[in-house]
């Protein structure tokens, strides 16, 4: 494995992944995420975990990562561990980042440049394909926190138009828009909920270079195919669109998350 030498963003980006271990993919990809974040930079992540009894805590103790545990046996609620970790983060820019995903380094440093720059308030740090990347690669990533390994031909492109994955906001605008909608439970729509919602506000919206890349998992209930409240997802999904801007408005204002 190169020397790298890590782009010190300590001042201006906090990572924020809110983490359910259901498997022990979710562990594996966990570390691998973890370790190649830490390898490539100096930065704040903080994890948020729901669970009954926490199972991150060591893990994140290892990678230097601030975890917060929050007890609970309701159903996985992804947006509101994504809010508990923006509402302990102090740097001007913060991102949403699954615990599953992997980027080129020059695609966090051109988001985070673009942010601070004042050129936009959101940047999706991909060009919207996403892609799936099979186990087979998973141990040469590890060990070598490079992903020029990877041949996307043999991955499986689960989107060519993805708003999910990692997102970057500028923190004052993402409380100004509302932050991560906690109506939803669990994954589905909440990604176009939020893209929806921010456009509709006039956020400064921009993508960057090159694909994102999803360490594939066993897909159990913190997966959006396995989550029996879709459909209320969908709903309030909708519910969000319908609304002109200045009723979004007055929605947000009555969101108690943000009292």
């Amino acid at each position: 494995m190169e020397n790298v030498k890590k782009t010190d963003l300590s001042d201006k980006l906090t990572i924020l992944i809110a983490a359910k271990a259901d498997s022990e993919d979710r562990l594996t990809n966990l570390k691998i995420t973890l370790d190649y974040i830490n390898y490539h930079f100096d930065v704040p992540i903080i994890l948020s975990e729901q669970d009954e009894t926490p199972k991150l805590d060591n893990i994140c103790k290892e990678k230097n990562v601030k975890h917060i545990f929050f007890e609970t046996s309701d159903f996985f609620n992804r947006q509101k561990g994504v809010n508990i970790c923006a509402k302990k983060a102090l740097t001007p820019v913060i991102a949403h980042y699954d615990a599953d995903i992997l980027l080129k380094p020059q695609q966090i440093n051109a988001a985070v440049k673009t942010i601070l720059n004042k050129s936009a308030d959101i940047v999706y740090p991909y060009d919207g394909h996403f892609y799936d990347i099979p186990k087979h690669y998973h141990k040469q990533i590890a060990e070598t926190k490079n992903l020029n390994c990877v041949n996307l031909k043999e991955c499986y492109l689960f989107n060519s138009h993805s708003v999910g994955g990692v997102v970057i906001f500028d923190r004052k605008h993402y409380w100004k828009c509302g932050g991560a909608n906690e109506n939803f439970k669990g994954l589905g729509y909440e990604d176009n909920e939020i893209y929806g919602r921010f456009k509709k506000l006039d956020s400064k919206i921009v993508r960057t270079q090159w694909p994102l890349y999803h360490l594939t998992h066993v897909r159990k209930d913190t997966s959006y195919d396995h989550n029996p409240y879709l459909e209320l997802n969908k709903r309030e999904s909708l519910r969000i669109r319908d609304l002109s801007k200045e009723q979004l408005l007055a929605d947000i204002a009555d969101w108690n998350w943000l009292k």
